[in-house]
């Protein structure tokens, strides 16, 4: 399947029922943004380890969807841009910025088709931020590394923030147990379900077009990114998938499984 393809379908997927996903699963704009603005670093803490300090900084998130590690970053003192395919996610994120006092640049687009520079300036970011379940949603990520490098000035920084290919790809969860029955080297596009229709009622849900995307193992991230020029400066792989298991399963079945990555690198 061709990326165009590819970015049709989840755009149309994206462009459902985001919006009310994200009202079910945090409540109104208005009063999210009460818990962002009482704890700004609580989102985005794990971000801050790497980032520092944002005030003054120029950060964009791509798919940044509902806005709120941005607004988050914004609450920081950073300039904020997101580029997000969905209106219904601008929509969420625009009435939480301005719920919580901060402005933010948002930008409606497909990540690869950037448009002018009077939007999204090129070369202008100290901060390239991607972050949970967005690999997935490219055939080649040699084109979306590349807009991460136009993105940022000498010296900027990329931060990459994903689900473990060992969760993504190899294993499977059932009965509190693991399987390790997937195939981690599978290169085929498969149909899901959107990622916020869980967040959605039945009825809802029933409504909803799939998604399509493509799982990525870790060499072939890590590939990507120093073929788009980047300089791998850390991989850091965190323990834990609790999110996948009931709350009174033994820790050890969550504990001991790579869940997430976390890729910094330099331009």
């Amino acid at each position: 399947m061709k990326q165009e393809e590819l970015s049709k379908i989840n755009e149309i997927g994206w462009n459902q029922a985001a919006y009310q996903a994200w009202v079910n699963r945090h409540g109104s704009p208005s009063s999210y943004s009460q818990l962002l603005k009482e704890n700004p670093k609580k989102t985005v803490s794990h971000y801050l380890g790497y980032m520092g300090d944002v005030k003054g900084k120029k950060v964009i998130n791509l798919l940044g969807s509902k806005g709120n590690k941005a607004v988050s970053l914004a609450l920081l003192g950073a300039n904020v841009t997101v580029v997000d395919i969905s209106a219904g996610n601008k929509q969420y994120a625009t009435e939480l910025a301005e719920a919580s006092g901060v402005s933010l640049n948002y930008v409606v687009s497909d990540v690869l088709n950037l448009p002018s520079q009077d939007q999204v300036q090129l070369g202008d970011f100290d901060y390239v931020l991607l972050e949970l379940g967005v690999l997935h949603y490219f055939v080649d990520l040699n084109p979306l590394f590349e807009v991460v490098f136009n993105l940022l000035r000498p010296g900027g920084k990329f931060v990459l923030r994903d689900y473990h290919p060992v969760v993504s790809k190899l294993i499977n969860i059932g009965d509190n147990k693991v399987f390790a029955n997937g195939n981690y080297f599978d290169e085929e596009v498969k149909q899901v379900e959107v990622a916020y229709s869980l967040l959605l009622t039945e009825v809802e849900r029933e409504k909803l077009k799939k998604n399509s995307i493509r799982r990525w193992g870790l060499g072939e991230i890590v590939t990507a990114i120093i073929t788009a020029g980047l300089t791998m400066e850390s991989l850091e792989e965190e323990a834990g998938i609790r999110w996948a298991f009931p709350e009174n399963s033994p820790d050890h079945i969550a504990d001991n499984i790579p869940g997430l990555f976390t890729i910094l690198a330099k331009k």
